[in-house]
């Protein structure tokens, strides 16, 4: 049935918010509350009596009925980014917060999964670069007392919904600085990019770097952020065309131990398409390996352990065991 926007006393997403407007050094202090079974104002709402103060959301859905509390939330969304246009910023920002993300995550969880059905191909920047900085500033994913991957995950979604401007921010989350940080937010952001297979070259190239570019302070590599990045970057269009490039005898002599990575990246399904290149490589690999004969040590142990994961792959796709991590 549809629902009356003065139900309920629970809060759903986080309309709730304190916007300081300042008008002749008076402030201005809007409080809205969006309930579980609608959206309503609370008892004593202080507003501004000028033409650009905020609106009320009687004003904003304009008599209108919905089918659920989604739609109703999905239209206020839309009708504050088109009518209202100057309090969008507003909005977004007392919704997408870390003080949200760390008090409220399920109120935020749902207000960025119903932003993403409101602004879905709208490509907002607004909204873009605000998401922005939840899968970028490290206070939000390397908070161990208050991690939510589940938000990360929301808002790699929605930033892909949005369209180029959104997959840029996301693509840009993509740091080498963020890797050493926290490679573990890094494994959900692919591992959602993976799922949704966006057509887009800077989330390939943001994949590509995690796999195969970025290290840590120690010059080394995450291996299971390795092997997830190359694992979703498959899934991608244009992926396999990307790990093809840096299937060389220059980037797997140089790094023996992070392709064992690599190649734990290489489901069955998606790996056909390189056992060209895996196959000349493998070769390349035993040629190294007899010229190492009289030189053990470390470096050669990683040659012939990746030897014989290429054997493997190549023999029997995708039946090769994940190396430790």
């Amino acid at each position: 049935m549809p629902h009356d926007i003065h139900e309920g006393k629970m809060h759903r997403w986080n309309l709730k918010s304190i916007l300081g407007l300042r008008k002749n050094g008076t402030q201005l202090v809007i409080l809205l509350f969006a309930t579980l079974s609608g959206v309503c104002l609370a008892d004593e709402l202080v507003q501004s009596a000028a033409p650009n103060s905020f609106p009320t959301v009687p004003e904003v859905l304009q008599g209108h009925t919905f089918a659920d509390n989604s739609e109703r939330d999905v239209f206020f969304l839309r009708e504050i980014h088109k009518r209202y246009s100057e309090h969008w910023p507003e909005l977004l920002e007392a919704n997408i917060s870390l003080e949200e993300y760390i008090l409220s995550p399920v109120k935020m969880l749902q207000f960025v999964n119903e932003l993403g059905i409101a602004m879905a191909g709208r490509d907002d920047s607004v909204a873009a670069a605000k998401l922005a900085l939840v899968v970028s500033d490290g206070r939000f994913f390397t908070n161990a007392d208050a991690y939510h991957p589940e938000i990360l995950r929301a808002v790699a979604q929605t930033l892909m919904k949005l369209g180029p401007n959104g997959c840029g921010a996301l693509a840009a989350s993509f740091s080498e600085s963020h890797y050493r940080d926290d490679s573990e937010s890094l494994e959900e952001l692919a591992k959602t990019i993976g799922e949704e297979r966006p057509a887009d070259p800077g989330l390939v190239k943001a994949l590509a770097d995690t796999a195969f570019n970025f290290s840590t302070t120690g010059g080394g590599s995450y291996p299971r952020c390795t092997t997830e990045a190359v694992k979703n970057l498959l899934c991608l269009p244009e992926g396999a065309a990307e790990v093809r490039t840096h299937l060389t005898t220059n980037e797997i002599f140089g790094d023996p131990v992070r392709f064992q990575a690599v190649l734990d990246g290489m489901e069955s399904k998606r790996v056909a398409g390189l056992l060209t290149n895996l196959t000349a490589i493998e070769a390349e690999v035993r040629a190294k390996l007899v010229i190492l004969t009289n030189h053990p040590g470390g470096y050669r142990t990683a040659l012939e352990g990746l030897d014989e994961q290429m054997r493997r792959k190549i023999e029997a796709p995708g039946e090769s065991k994940q190396g430790p991590h």
